[in-house]
């Protein structure tokens, strides 16, 4: 799915080419912290692995959040 998004010039010229991953990073680390997705999830969305989107977290001043769902989908992923 593609939404298009309005984007104010000021902001628009804060963000790194290509535009798309940098947004998509953005929403992935927000989704994150919010508890909207999993570490997983987050690597999955940005088409990483868990290290690097670990380093994207850290970069990102993000801590990472491991609690009983992350270890519920970490022993899910590892028996399929």
């Amino acid at each position: 799915m593609q939404i298009a998004v309005s984007i104010p010039e000021k902001m628009a010229q804060l963000l790194s080419a290509p535009y798309d991953k940098s947004i998509n990073e953005i929403l992935a680390v927000e989704l994150y912290r919010e508890g909207t997705l999993t570490l997983r999830q987050a690597a999955e969305i940005r088409d990483v692995g868990l290290a690097e989107m670990s380093a994207v977290l850290t970069r990102r001043k993000t801590y990472i959040n491991y609690g009983e769902q992350e270890l519920n989908d970490d022993i899910s992923y590892a028996r399929s």
